[in-house]
């Protein structure tokens, strides 16, 4: 993926302020910064649902603009689903819309939710949730995926199972992942996106990251970089 001076402005608010970077699959790109630093915007853009103000963003070397639906997956920071949908009935339902699709049941027995096949998404805990949700964001076998915050909220143990499952099924997948716990970024990532204010503060493989920084400590590093910073109008 290669990203060419993406601006985004919302009225009198410059949200990203010429953003460029390129990546190539596989990686795990974690998208860092403050909240009001403009990680989900982007994010937004790359995955179609918002319209840059400018600047270009090229799949040419994964798959043709057109065919892009066919081949992301998307976790959003909230998910809304139908309310009397069971998780079968969910994932029969996002299967019908793709060609190339991974079979349900290998989904369910990876990430180990075939006991919840019939209860209903909405009365779901946070983390069975987010399972179900990765179920969908990968059953369309995506080349590129986007997860915006998926571990916000979850427990130690939750986490755990995720990363453990994301990993799993990340083959090949160019992987972009916004998140405030820099410690996961720091052990799950290998490339960073890092924002701050809507401009980009550093885009590249996280070992160089730390060589300028001259520091191997994410947390340490972020705080002295975005400080105390943490609200924004837009994210």
């Amino acid at each position: 993926m290669r990203v060419n001076n993406l601006k985004k402005d919302f009225k009198d608010v410059e949200a990203l302020k010429g953003i460029s970077f390129e990546f190539e699959a596989p990686s795990f790109v974690g998208v860092i910064g403050h909240n009001g630093s403009g990680k989900t915007t982007m994010l937004e853009i790359l995955m179609g649902i918002q319209t840059a103000t400018s600047g270009t963003v090229d799949y040419s070397n994964e798959f043709e603009l057109k065919d892009m639906k066919e081949n992301i997956g998307v976790i959003l920071q909230s998910n809304a689903f139908y309310s009397n949908m069971k998780v079968i009935e969910l994932l029969r339902l996002f299967k019908s819309y793709y060609k190339d699709t991974f079979e349900i049941n290998y989904l369910m027995d990876k990430l180990k939710i075939t006991d919840y096949q019939n209860k209903y998404y909405d009365k779901l805990s946070g983390g069975m949730k987010q399972k179900v949700n990765l179920a969908l964001a990968f059953i369309n076998k995506p080349k590129v995926v986007f997860l915006d915050e998926p571990t916000t909220g979850l427990d130690p143990r939750a986490r755990h199972d995720f990363w453990t499952v994301l990993k799993e099924l990340c083959n090949d997948t160019l992987l972009f992942l916004s998140s405030h716990y820099m410690e996961e970024v720091q052990k799950y990532c290998d490339k960073i996106v890092y924002l701050k204010d809507g401009e980009l503060l550093y885009a590249g493989a996280l070992d160089k990251f730390f060589e300028q920084q001259e520091s191997k400590d994410l947390s340490e590093i972020y705080l002295r970089i975005s400080g105390g910073k943490d609200d924004g109008d837009v994210d």
